[in-house]
């Protein structure tokens, strides 16, 4: 049984002083926590994803997640997350009118495999710079396993240390102002990642 988040109306204050309420985006259950029927490791391609043994959609590939992500058919939409400092826009794929699931997770572990900046890496305290290098490690001996080489570059999806495995799209309007500077205008659809350590 797919569970149903509760659903909470939006308001939005434009420059003008105008409210606008809105109805809360209904997400694809594939990418709707808590029950999201995949398990996905962002250090892998979204080519690597599975669906459990329990899911009504065990032993399907990736390519069912070419679906909208939600029933208005968004055409961009912004990533973000407690767990990394970025914001991710995203938009339709090649061949695609509208941002599908697939295009999420497509575009997230993209944007995870980009080389982590020197001024990123000086915005981490210690503690957060001893997690990534074990986080490069980790990730390090396996691809060492798995390819039998591997570069020694610090990349952003070590910034979420253990936290790799996807949980799904949550949507947090106070989470969201907090995050982006007051007077950036209207911004996308913005959802909130949610992450937790990934286990088999």
């Amino acid at each position: 049984m797919i569970t149903t988040p509760k659903r909470v109306w939006l308001r939005r204050t434009y420059g003008d002083g105008l409210i606008l309420i809105l109805p809360p985006a209904r997400l694809h259950p594939f990418l709707a926590p808590p029950s999201v029927p995949l398990i996905y490791d962002l250090r892998y391609p979204p080519t690597a994803l599975r669906f459990p043994s329990s899911s009504l959609f065990a032993g399907c590939g990736y390519e069912f997640l070419r679906v909208p992500l939600t029933p208005e058919r968004p055409r961009q939409i912004r990533l973000i997350s407690p767990n990394f400092p970025w914001a991710f826009d995203i938009g339709p794929s090649t061949g695609e009118e509208v941002v599908t699931c697939l295009d999420v997770l497509a575009t997230l572990h993209s944007a995870l495999q980009r080389p982590l900046a020197g001024t990123e890496w000086a915005t981490a305290g210690d503690d957060k710079r001893a997690s990534i290098i074990r986080a490069r490690d980790r990730r390090l001996r396996i691809q060492l396993a798995l390819h039998g080489s591997s570069k020694p570059l610090l990349l952003r999806v070590d910034w979420l240390g253990s936290s790799v495995a996807f949980v799904g799209l949550v949507r947090d309007e106070a989470f969201a102002r907090r995050r982006f500077a007051p007077g950036g205008g209207e911004r996308p659809e913005t959802w909130v990642v949610k992450f937790q350590q990934f286990s088999l």
